[in-house]
């Protein structure tokens, strides 16, 4: 090969890699933008807003059915605490914090009822589910939110997650994950947040 002909191919190699260089470049600074925007530290996300809003406006209501077809209404809660609870029966950690709620409704005797929203796509596997625990029962309503209408009103991310309100429907806390509701520790908790809520009365 001559010398002009190394040249010519030294220079498409240099033109090829400054090509690359470039494009590399644009994609970094492309990916550095997206993530700078969905994780500006500047900007509240939005589940913070869902969570001030429903602290200061109170929760939404359920617009879904239970499992005799009737819509169910915030207000049929007489409880003065109430735990809505987002699951699905093929969401492993929904299932094993199951039981544990269960118990926490027994041992607060009617102070505090739990609406458990089901995410299932497939009738038969709520009512299956439902029938192996023994739902619905006093103090534990199950609904279904068939379209994920209510997933979505309350900006419900990843399974299971629970909102706990007052009597007022003002948001008390949210709980993202499984969580063993039955422990001393968390029926204390209950009793004092009642104890608080007569305390204002």
């Amino acid at each position: 090969m001559n010398r002009k002909s190394t040249q010519a191919v030294n220079s498409a190699a240099r033109m090829k890699w400054g090509a690359g260089f470039v494009v590399f470049v644009v994609l970094l600074v492309g990916l550095w933008w997206m993530l700078k925007s969905k994780y500006d530290a500047n900007t509240t996300p939005e589940s913070f807003n869902f969570v001030s809003r429903f602290e200061k406006q109170g929760i939404p209501e359920l617009e879904a059915l239970d499992l005799d077809g009737k819509t169910f209404q915030l207000s049929d809660v007489k409880a003065p605490i109430l735990i809505v609870n987002f699951w699905a029966s093929w969401c492993g950690p929904c299932v094993e914090e199951f039981p544990s709620m269960l118990k926490l409704v027994e041992a607060m005797k009617g102070k505090v009822s739990i609406v458990a929203v089901s995410m299932d796509d497939d009738e038969k596997d709520l009512r299956a589910f439902a029938k192996l625990f023994k739902v619905p029962r006093p103090g534990f309503a199950i609904l279904w939110d068939r379209e994920k209408k209510v997933m979505q009103k309350y900006g419900v991310g990843k399974l299971p997650e629970s909102y706990i309100v007052g009597s007022d429907r003002k948001l008390i806390r949210k709980v993202l994950g499984i969580e063993n509701w039955a422990t001393d520790n968390a029926v204390a908790y209950f009793t004092s947040l009642i104890e608080k809520k007569s305390e204002v009365k």
